[in-house]
């Protein structure tokens, strides 16, 4: 059976409540992705759209923690134009503004007056629209290379049915997730302080939660705001199983260290597996696949990265 699934951009939903990240010093490339660059504005203009979609509190030392994740996500960019260049991708135009026109309609504003809110916040329009270029890239990436090599058989249902009326009468839990990988180019440290960082802050603010995720979570959940759906313990991490019960419904939890990277979870909601909850097949194929086609892609970009030239300067 073939995995269906919609693979969609990653499209923030932006609220304008938050202010601009301070960034000192002249034009200079503070990034190298073989025969690319990455400059200091372009790094400034990103940390400015991401302080006013995220909705978190501005302090000096988010913004700190801020720049070098800001900085890997524009080389994953970079890495993943590049690839869907290599692969002779194309994003036209028109599909940029149809990105334009679906973030407005999350916020229920015409597009027209999304843009001049933009501007009126220091936000470039080009800086958004670089975003959904990449975004809509590899997309397409996805969709050519990897997607059609995601299957889920009728055995794999019927395995993950049998767990699940195995555990009758545990706790299955909804769930919202911020991945945070730990690989080739990123320094551990850095990714486990903006983890610390991130959760801090997420405790004290859990509605901005889904924003953060889609800005900042590397899982395929990310473009719904982090949402992984129903889980019950044998289907994640054991450092993350670990970690559940101890959770309460609407609690975000400190970042969960896996050999892949770090976790924060919010628990949406809480109830125990019974007839009544059994997924169908059609569901559980969604989640299997969707498993699978993060692995894959994660897969992918590190084959990317370590044949990619990468020298960050700051």
């Amino acid at each position: 059976m073939k995995f269906a699934v919609l693979l969609m951009a990653v499209m923030a939903v932006f609220s304008f409540g938050g202010s601009s990240v301070a960034f000192a010093g002249q034009e200079s490339i503070v990034a190298v992705v073989n025969q690319g660059v990455i400059t200091a504005s372009d790094l400034k203009a990103r940390l400015d759209l991401i302080a006013s979609s995220t909705g978190l509190p501005p302090s000096t030392e988010l913004n700190n923690k801020l720049r070098p994740q800001v900085l890997d996500m524009l080389v994953d960019e970079q890495v993943k134009m590049q690839e869907a260049k290599r692969l002779k991708i194309e994003v036209a135009p028109e599909e940029i503004d149809k990105g334009f026109e679906m973030i407005a309609n999350q916020n229920n504003i015409p597009a027209d007056v999304f843009k001049k809110a933009l501007t009126q916040h220091g936000i470039k329009l080009s800086t958004l629209r670089a975003q959904i270029e990449a975004q809509l890239a590899w997309t397409k990436v996805v969709q050519k290379r990897i997607r059609p090599r995601v299957e889920v058989s009728d055995a794999d249902i019927e395995s993950e049915l049998d767990q699940m009326k195995a555990r009758m009468g545990e706790n299955q839990y909804r769930l919202a997730e911020i991945f945070l990988s730990v690989s080739e180019g990123k320094e551990a440290s850095e990714v486990k302080a903006f983890a610390n960082k991130l959760s801090e802050q997420l405790k004290q603010n859990p509605e901005a939660f889904s924003k953060v995720a889609r800005q900042f979570s590397q899982s395929a959940g990310a473009e719904q705001g982090g949402m992984i759906g129903w889980v019950f313990g044998g289907q994640v991490a054991q450092e993350v199983e670990a970690v559940l019960p101890n959770l309460a419904v609407g609690q975000v939890s400190s970042p969960i260290q896996t050999a892949a990277g770090y976790y924060i979870l919010l628990v949406v909601e809480k109830r125990q597996i019974s007839e009544d909850t059994l997924p169908s097949n059609d569901e559980i194929m969604q989640r299997i696949g969707t498993q699978r086609l993060d692995r894959a892609q994660s897969r992918y970009m590190m084959d990317l990265y370590s044949a990619a030239f990468i020298e960050k300067r700051i």
